[in-house]
């Protein structure tokens, strides 16, 4: 794996070039500044297959940097992982929003950056080959054409929506607040009712464009205040947000306009399950949270098919 190390502190460059070679990385790549990693990512000839930034650099941050890197050919699903002494935060929000992978504050256990680019070059590796095989049935399937075969449980990755993220990120995402920032943020997850059914007689693209709508629509309907969500699969979204904020509840809210020739033809409507404090005190603790969250959600969906 190729990994291109950006940091503004030399003796930084140097300690995690030794890890990393410790680790098998014999190809890494350092530069001092983002302007330096930016001339170097938009080398052709210099791909990578792993980021690790430094959040406080001069000239261009690594959060702007890692915006950047995504906009680059080839860079789209590339771990990007912070390595910083920023524990704010208002960094961690502003680095996931950018397209960061994972986020690690120095001083770093060298058996956890090790299990982390593992995962996330992993991860990365999963999602091109799922996009790959969807973009490929795309074009082999006719549009009026359904699929029965595939699960309907399982998450989608929509890039283009801003302020939504992969799965893999968000519990990163969560990891981080609810360790290091516990009571500072809120989770809750929002179902698509009648989502299966969707699902079920609709082509991909179809379904695809519904729960896009539909996300848009979750994000839009928060009150102000920072929001970042996820698809988990299943109809169900999951959004966390500022403590002080939420989600407004009123049916109306949560409408969107008819979406025409998609998987539905009326307004979608959504299941708001109960929102979760995001307060951990391990990894463990805090993916259990998000799992509790949509736990939550479907319970009201249980109650909402008895009491119909």
């Amino acid at each position: 794996m190729r990994i291109l190390a950006v940091d503004d502190d030399p003796s930084i460059l140097e300690l995690l070039h030794n890890v990393l070679a410790a680790f098998g990385y014999k190809d890494v790549v350092t530069a001092r500044n983002g302007r330096e990693a930016l001339e170097i990512l938009s080398n052709p000839s210099e791909a990578f297959d792993c980021l690790l930034l430094d959040v406080q650099m001069p000239q261009m941050n690594g959060i702007a940097l890692c915006e950047e890197a995504r906009k680059l050919p080839g860079y789209l699903y590339t771990p990007i992982i912070m390595v910083t002494a920023m524990v704010q935060k208002q960094y961690i929000d502003e680095a996931f929003e950018a397209g960061a992978t994972d986020y690690v504050t120095k001083p770093f256990e060298f058996s956890d950056l090790k299990q982390r680019l593992s995962d996330a070059y992993r991860m990365a590796a999963e999602r091109r080959a799922a996009i790959e095989v969807f973009e490929a049935d795309a074009h082999a399937w006719p549009e009026s054409e359904l699929y029965p075969d595939d699960s309907v449980s399982e998450p989608q990755y929509f890039g283009d929506l801003p302020g939504c993220i992969g799965l893999a990120e968000f519990e990163n995402y969560v990891i981080q607040l609810a360790t290091m920032h516990s009571a500072a943020a809120k989770i809750v997850a929002v179902r698509v009712s009648d989502a299966e059914h969707m699902y079920r007689s609709s082509s991909k693209s179809e379904f695809r464009e519904a729960m896009a709508a539909a996300g848009t629509a979750l994000l839009r309907a928060t009150q102000e205040g920072r929001k970042v969500a996820t698809y988990w699969g299943n109809g169900v979204f999951l959004i966390v947000f500022d403590k002080q904020a939420g989600m407004k509840s009123e049916p109306s809210l949560l409408q969107v306009p008819t979406i025409t020739g998609a998987a539905t033809d009326h307004a979608l409507a959504f299941q708001i399950g109960e929102e979760i404090t995001l307060e951990a005190s391990t990894k463990m603790e805090a993916l259990f949270l998000i799992d509790k969250a949509v736990e939550l959600v479907e319970m009201q969906v249980g109650q909402a098919v008895k009491t119909g």
